[in-house]
């Protein structure tokens, strides 16, 4: 460690011992599992001993904060009324590429540098105690924001020694304590924010305001890629607040694929003066060569494709053709996944005061260090004079991991001149967002005496990876060494392009939200195909205690028997296996899916009217395996999220195009969840486990689909294919009223 990692300061009232772990920010190293690479952390410690901890972590939404704190201090001995939390700027100290919230990586990656960084600080207060009492380390104990010599029970506050603490040199060679010796970490803590969030203290993005500041909104042409041919602002410039109208171009290279739209920006000194101003726009569009596109056509494709072979063949074990001829029973299949939106509660914004050589700006970005470092080459600046503010964030599930708002941002204050608040609108947000792809599945399995001996998954879709120059498609929607490859003899898996610019990105565990409702569903039919029971063939299927690769590029593995242990877990907590006692219309559905190196498995327990079609999902029990947990509060809240908005996606949730132009604009045609849709009761529980921390922000999500679609099998015979369900059980958004449970 250099001497400049110490900053000597004033804070709260007096000195500051301030630690920084400035250590290369790079993409993870190949690592073993339970290996991490180390970032940054900070933490500052005042003479009145308040201390300060420094969050790298975007906030999402996901506790980052409160989890991230719990790290510095266990390690560190304080106490948390004497802790306060600051959210970090963009910057190369914090992470760099790894400064970002995405992968449900914050916990997994800070795990070892921020309970370092409370090590360290520990280290050093107590070298300064023992130096005052004349006695070794060793004889001091720390606890509480305390240094106790352990022969008289003398004790220093914290604060009492840093001015001292501060000419030491850094330890590298502390001690981290053992899973045994925590006191902090495993327990639930509660959100560090909740008072100031339900308070209305925190501000969000859309809540940051600046002196002299304007604001902004963009009205864009219907269809992707569509540009202005003529327009007349003379009406919108009548209102009162509006201050300029003018056209904002498009950004990329390809202009049927824009990175972001040509459209106009209204320029005004309100919200609702520049919302009355777009509304009063003349303009005249030019809807480009994706006007002919139709979500409708993109289906007949899909439906076309996967009935020959793929155009990419993605993984292959085996000869699958040739066993699928000569095993007893053949099952086959097709299942089919819409495009769906992001819609977090708050709509990106981006809050920005531009100068010739200056820039500052307050964005929720989800990845604040590759924004920063992208905003310096765009601009042409030096990076230290920008400061990127990460402000709380209202949701992201990857909605905020592009940087179109902030460009968009920034093109409209290099034209104003001024400070201003860009922000997009739930219809903006819903109409102008880029989408889960759109994916159709089609499976095929060969049974010899209830066991499967051959698959072949044929998938045909709209990849995200179809929008970058140097991917293959299939290699954004097939991860090829899950579970059940490598299970199974004769092992295939297909892919073929459905060309599209409808835009599509990243959400929640991309990818594997559409495959585990696609897997988990056709194991659950070969079960019954096999008479068996669902758990017992999952089981079975696993087989023994192993691992295999599971990601050559990240070095880790996938692991038979801690699938199996959620699966065991969540059977015994759910009763699965007194499941036969319900009442007719009443049933059990469970799936298990593997994400960012995190075991999660779900039973739903549900009933359906057959007749009005209603359904009451009763009951979501889960079982998590995500290594050592750190806040169990928060992993709760983890499961319990992902599991409100799995159902939401599953009931309710497609965008379709027509014309070009996508039809759902608000909650009113894309539905979120009502609170008499959501479960009854939703239990949580964890494998206990001595791995490293995992991810828990995505892994919960993907098996949601299918739990909840087995249950609906379970409890009519009726097998769901095709989400969302809604109107396969002539469900209406409002179902399930609580004066009808």
């Amino acid at each position: 460690m250099e001497r400049r990692s110490f900053i000597k300061t004033s804070a709260l009232s007096g000195s500051v011992l301030l630690i920084s772990l400035h250590l290369p920010g790079c993409k993870p190293n190949n690592l073993l599992p339970g290996e991490f690479h180390q970032m940054n952390g900070y933490l500052s410690i005042s003479t009145n001993s308040h201390v300060t901890i420094y969050i790298p972590t975007p906030e999402i939404g996901q506790g980052v904060r409160t989890a991230l704190s719990m790290l510095v201090i266990e390690e560190l001995g304080t106490k948390w009324d004497q802790v306060q939390i600051k959210q970090c700027d963009a910057g190369p100290d914090y992470g760099e590429r790894n400064q970002r919230a995405a992968g449900s990586n914050s916990v997994k990656v800070y795990w070892e540098p921020l309970r370092r960084a409370g090590a360290q600080a520990r280290e050093m207060l107590k070298q300064v105690a023992a130096n005052e009492w004349n006695i070794p380390t060793e004889k001091c104990s720390v606890k509480n924001g305390k240094i106790e010599n352990i022969d008289n029970s003398k004790k220093f506050e914290f604060g009492d020694l840093v001015e001292k603490a501060i000419l030491l040199d850094i330890p590298t060679d502390v001690v981290l304590k053992d899973s045994s010796e925590f006191e902090l970490i495993g327990t639930s803590v509660p959100n560090k924010d909740i008072q100031d969030i339900t308070a209305g203290a925190v501000k969000f993005g859309m809540d940051i305001s600046i002196e002299n500041m304007l604001y902004a909104s963009i009205e864009r042409c219907p269809t992707y890629g569509g540009k202005v041919l003529e327009f007349d602002a003379s009406e919108a410039l009548d209102i009162n607040g509006v201050v300029s109208v003018f056209k904002i171009s498009h950004h990329g290279s390809n202009a049927d694929r824009p990175y972001t739209r040509e459209g106009l920006a209204v320029i005004g000194t309100n919200t609702w003066a520049v919302l009355k101003g777009r509304k009063a726009l003349k303009i005249e569009w030019n809807l480009g060569t994706n006007q002919n596109e139709n979500t409708d056509d993109l289906k007949d494709l899909c439906e076309e494709l996967i009935q020959k072979e793929g155009d990419d063949d993605v993984i292959n074990h085996g000869d699958v053709y040739k066993s699928l001829k000569e095993v007893e029973t053949v099952l086959d299949v097709t299942y089919k996944l819409p495009f769906i939106a992001h819609i977090p509660m708050e709509p990106v914004n981006c809050t920005i005061n531009l100068t010739e050589d200056r820039c500052e700006l307050w964005s929720g970005t989800q990845m604040p260090y590759a924004e920063w470092q992208f905003l310096a080459n765009y601009l042409e600046m030096p990076e230290e004079n920008i400061t990127l503010h990460v402000p709380r964030i209202g949701g992201g599930y990857g909605r905020r991991l592009g940087l179109g708002v902030t460009i968009e941002a920034v093109k409209i204050a290099q034209e104003i001149k001024r400070p201003v608040k860009l922000f997009w609108t739930r219809e903006d947000d819903i109409v102008h967002d880029s989408y889960r792809p759109l994916s159709y599945h089609r499976m095929k399995a060969g049974l010899n005496n209830g066991k499967i001996i051959t698959w072949l998954h044929r998938q045909a879709g709209t990849s995200r990876y179809a929008f970058r120059s140097n991917e293959n498609p299939g290699n954004s929607e097939f991860f090829p060494n899950h579970f059940p490859a490598n299970l199974i003899p004769n092992f295939r898996q297909e892919y073929s392009l459905a060309e599209s610019n409808i835009p599509r990105s990243l959400i929640r565990a991309p990818g594997n939200n559409a495959l585990a409702f696609v897997v988990e569903s056709f194991i659950d039919e070969l079960a019954h195909e096999s008479q068996t029971d669902p758990l017992q063939f999952r089981l079975e299927l696993l087989g023994e205690d192993r691992t295999f690769d599971f990601d050559e590029e990240d070095k880790n593995v996938i692991s038979t028997k801690r699938m199996k242990d959620v699966l065991k877990l969540v059977a015994d907590k759910s009763d699965w296996h007194s499941r036969s006692s319900l009442s007719k219309g009443r049933g059990l559905g469970i799936a298990a899916y593997f994400t960012f190196d995190t075991y999660v498995a779900h039973v739903a327990e549900v009933s359906v009217d057959k007749e009005s079609g209603k359904l009451i999902i009763h009951k979501f029990v889960s079982a998590v395996d995500c290594g050592q947990i750190v806040n169990m509060a928060g992993v709760k809240a983890q499961v319990e999220g992902a599991i409100i908005d799995g159902i939401s996606a599953t009931l309710h949730q497609e965008i379709t195009v027509q014309n070009g132009a996508v039809q759902q604009s608000n909650f009113h045609d894309y539905h979120v969840l009502r609170c008499s849709e959501a479960p009854l009761d939703i239990e949580v529980y964890n494998v206990e486990s001595n791995f490293s921390p995992t991810g828990m922000g995505e892994p919960p999500y993907p098996p949601v689909a299918p739990a909840l679609c087995n249950a609906i099998f379970a409890a009519t015979g009726n097998r769901i294919r095709t989400l969302p369900i809604a109107s396969q059980l002539n469900l209406s958004p409002q179902f399930n009223s609580s004066e009808d449970i």
